[in-house]
């Protein structure tokens, strides 16, 4: 007989002899296994849920619908405020309070965007917003006056993402910046 066959052979034995033990044991495992898979599905749905209707809200944005885009920041952030995605509503925050004319609030929000992008960035390199992150990075750049980062953040979009049709207006602004 092997130590295998051993080891099986008093397990088997363990088990008659605490039926009840082992089938509490077994059942507190796979609930909280259960439990620990339903967490999971969870975040990932909030997660899910959140970049989706944040795209809402920048669809609403890029549409010029400002007080519709303002009332769905407002209740996104309700909601998902400490999810995954907040770093990137500050950014459409941002953009809203600039297109409204409120560049106090938006060149504050920008100041905390700088750091945010850059964060962004570097946790989700190949996210799907990746592309329009740093087009916004080379952006705020551009409105803080550093010609020099914006045309570093334009090549380096141009770089990574060739084939998007952000891609030409990069260039062009790397260009005319460049000229300067």
């Amino acid at each position: 007989m092997t130590n295998i066959e051993k080891y099986i052979e008093e397990a088997v034995r363990w088990i008659r002899e605490h039926q009840e033990r082992f089938w509490a044991i077994t059942g507190t495992t796979l609930l909280s296994f259960l439990f620990i898979a339903l967490l999971i599905h969870h975040h990932e749905t909030e997660t899910s849920e959140a970049w989706m209707q944040l795209g809402g809200v920048q669809s609403q944005l890029a549409q010029g619908k400002m007080e519709d885009a303002r009332k769905s920041l407002s209740s996104w952030e309700t909601r998902f405020q400490r999810s995954d995605a907040a770093s990137y509503a500050n950014f459409i925050k941002a953009d809203l309070a600039y297109r409204t004319s409120d560049y106090v609030q938006a060149g504050q929000i920008y100041g905390e965007a700088q750091k945010l992008a850059q964060s962004f960035l570097d946790k989700y390199p190949d996210h799907y917003l990746a592309a329009p992150m740093y087009m916004t990075q080379a952006r705020l750049a551009e409105l803080s006056g550093n010609a020099a980062a914006a045309v570093t953040i334009y090549d380096r979009f141009t770089l990574l993402f060739p084939q998007t049709p952000w891609s030409t207006l990069a260039k062009n602004r790397s260009q005319t910046l460049s000229k300067k």
